[in-house]
């Protein structure tokens, strides 16, 4: 790896190449986002059927309501309903009464709640990984405002740096920047200055925004 040429850049590529990270990650978080929210229209459920289901489930309620509000034959009901029917059987062209229907037999085998929604647990799924998705998305932006905030504060440190070392810079800063300003690189300016390469990098990034501005 070439450290020479990392030493080289200077803030403003620094965080540029930062911000095309953070922009490159957000594009692919987002796909992922518009996918999740297409697997999860495919897996709802048509509404006929959810309309099936509702109403299977409110003719069930209502059979239930009607047996349990019908009263049941008193004594007096059954002796009479026991003459009557007395009387049928005498007359050959009598019918037979119909013989009521105990409560019991109303409870079909499919009297219960409707069944889970299919694909509920997929759905439930796919909302934890969309709201997570959410949260780290609200996370980068939080991180790309503060990478903003920090690179603003520090080109202000610099062009501070820079106003000073104009006014009084001394004979080997000065020197520093003329060969910055020819292109020597910070290494070849920390050994012929005789200053810290830390420093040498500062000065070739400052020469470097000033031709950048300029």
């Amino acid at each position: 790896m070439d450290f020479e040429l990392l030493g080289s850049l200077g803030w403003r590529e620094g965080l540029i190449l930062v911000i095309v990270l953070l922009l490159s990650y957000i594009v692919v978080i987002f796909l992922r986002m518009r996918r999740l929210q297409k697997e999860l229209k495919v897996s709802l459920p048509s509404p006929s059927l959810a309309q099936s289901a509702v109403a299977a489930y409110t003719g069930i309620q209502e059979v239930d309501a009607a047996a349990a509000v019908t009263p049941e034959p008193g004594p007096a009901e059954v002796e009479a309903k026991a003459t009557d029917s007395g009387v049928g059987a005498e007359s050959p062209g009598a019918q037979e009464p119909a013989a009521p229907v105990a409560a019991d037999e109303l409870d079909f085998a499919w009297n219960e709640p409707p069944a889970e929604i299919p694909g509920q647990a997929q759905i439930d799924s796919l909302q934890e990984d969309l709201y997570q998705l959410r949260c780290e998305v609200d996370d980068l932006r939080q991180d790309l405002l503060a990478a903003r905030e920090d690179f603003r504060r520090q080109l202000a440190q610099v062009s501070h740096f820079a106003e000073s070392a104009g006014h009084d810079a001394s004979p080997l800063y000065n020197d520093a920047m003329q060969m910055a300003a020819q292109g020597q690189d910070a290494a070849t300016i920390a050994q012929q200055c005789g200053i810290a390469r830390a420093e040498a990098d500062l000065v070739v990034a400052l020469v470097r925004n000033r031709h950048d501005g300029s």
